[in-house]
């Protein structure tokens, strides 16, 4: 009895242990996200297995389907038409077994999408095992992103299609494991679908449980999870991964995987997917998936989301237009502007904020003075607690050096813009046709685009030239007023 309990006790504390070394946000909430494939289900047995023809079932509280229904969105699966394999609902503990089609093209999928509450900072915790499987083919999928509808049929997460190359909306990334007679091969998925080969170390098919770990920032800002005893920083559009306990690292010493692109920076997380597909040949592929814990930092307590930032030329000005998700408090913006004779970046122009929760917010500036040669921008957001967050994206725009005079008119006015290549003095003088002049100005130009401005209200009707001189260059101009 002593030693049942020691074992008990042994096996309690290692739960522990395991709990205790999983990683925590700076910031993160109290209320996971949990899905443990327990009960909630519509009473279907515990094998849906593929047929002649496609199928899904979808599980939800109000309507209950083969899977467990979650506390929040849709559990689904799906078989294609023609191929083989499907899934089996495991107690002891509660778990799923995947079992790949034998197709090319019709995948087996389960997905957990339109979760509700989580957010565009996440990380999730999952078992898997490949039960010593002895197949030779197939390729197994985890894929988490943004469903964008609930929708069946709508997207990746609740179709019929397959996950592949080529851009699909909504995927973050995905994890992948390729089976041979000998070796799995782990990758993610890299920008143009493909998959990108991590190792073929991680995984066996005699390895017993995998304890897997994902945290996944797709905020504009960097974020920290605190695991044991040591910090990590997270990058904005990237993601970490753990297996038992130990980071994984790729190529070129990579921990820091990024994100496809396909999901724009900002959107929350709310799908997971897993597909089983082109178990071709001999035994099907199968692995067993347990227990999904999703844990984040509420939307709430992030600052603004970043959703883009470009800055485009317009003749001699830079227009910097921007977009956020999920204001939070949001006070104003500050332009930074960098040149080849600035020290670092500077703040160049202010900019209000909307503040206006739960859609995309759109903002504008223009640089009317941008210097010659290379400018960078960035945008940094200020709190109303005075708190900031910059958007580690720098967009850039070349003024070649060199003396580029342009002249417009607006009513009564006169505009001229002169980039030049040096500091220096000029003249602006502009004379009526018999050369009688009406306006004599000394002028200071910098090494950038340098506007002049006159209102020329007081001056009679008739037919006039400006003339510019800026350093040894000059441009003149005719105009009627």
């Amino acid at each position: 009895m002593k030693r049942k309990c020691l074992f008990i006790a042994s096996l309690l504390l290692g739960q522990l242990v395991n709990a205790d070394a999983q990683g925590v946000w700076q910031g993160e909430g109290n209320t996971p996200f949990n899905y443990d494939f327990g009960s909630g289900t519509g009473n279907n047995g515990s094998t849906y297995n593929a047929t002649g023809t496609s199928k899904s079932s979808v599980s939800t509280s109000a309507v209950p389907g083969f899977l467990a229904y979650p506390a929040s969105g849709y559990a689904r699966v799906y078989t294609g038409a023609s191929s083989s394999g499907g899934f089996t609902i495991n107690s002891l503990p509660a778990s799923v077994t995947l079992t790949a089609s034998n197709s090319t093209s019709a995948p087996n999928k389960l997905s957990l999408y339109n979760i509700q509450g989580l957010s565009a900072v996440t990380s999730t915790f999952f078992k898997m095992s490949f039960d010593n499987t002895t197949a030779s083919t197939g390729a197994i999928t985890y894929a988490f992103g943004n469903s964008a509808s609930a929708t069946e049929g709508n997207n990746i997460f609740n179709n019929t299609a397959i996950l592949q190359g080529g851009t699909v909306p909504g995927i973050f990334n995905y994890l992948r494991w390729d089976l041979t007679s000998t070796t799995i091969t782990f990758s993610y998925r890299g920008t143009d679908g493909a998959p990108i080969t991590i190792n073929s170390a991680t995984f066996s098919k005699n390895g017993g449980n995998y304890d897997l770990e994902i945290y996944a920032n797709n905020h504009s800002s960097a974020h920290q999870y605190v695991r044991g005893s040591n910090t990590y920083t997270l990058p904005s559009g990237t993601f970490n991964i753990w297996v038992n306990g130990a980071r994984i690292m790729g190529a070129s010493s990579l921990v820091n995987f990024p994100r496809t692109g396909e999901m724009a920076i900002g959107t929350e997380f709310n799908s997971i997917m897993l597909q089983g597909v082109r178990s071709t040949a001999g035994i099907l592929a199968t692995t067993r998936f347990g227990n999904f814990d999703i844990r984040f930092i509420p939307t709430s307590t992030l600052p603004v989301s970043f959703v883009d930032f470009v800055a485009i030329k317009r003749s001699n000005s830079a227009f910097l237009k921007w977009q956020t998700s999920s204001e939070k408090n949001n006070d104003y913006f500050e332009v930074w502007r960098k040149t080849q004779s600035s020290n670092g970046f500077e703040a160049i122009a202010k900019v209000p904020g909307k503040a206006v929760a739960g859609v995309q917010n759109d903002y504008t500036y223009t640089d009317f003075n941008p210097a010659a040669g290379n400018n960078y921008y960035q945008i940094k957001q200020v709190d109303q607690d005075g708190k900031t967050t910059t958007f580690d994206k720098v967009a850039w725009l070349n003024f070649e050096l060199g003396s580029d005079i342009q002249f417009s008119k607006t009513g009564n006015a006169i505009h001229i813009s002169a980039l030049a290549n040096s500091v220096g003095n000029g003249d602006i003088c502009i004379t009526d046709l018999s050369g009688k002049k009406v306006l004599n100005q000394k002028i200071h130009y910098q090494k950038q685009v340098n506007n002049y401005s006159y209102n020329l209200g007081n001056i009679p009707a008739g037919l006039y030239v400006a003339r510019i001189v800026v350093g040894n260059q000059s441009k003149s101009f005719k105009f009627i007023k």
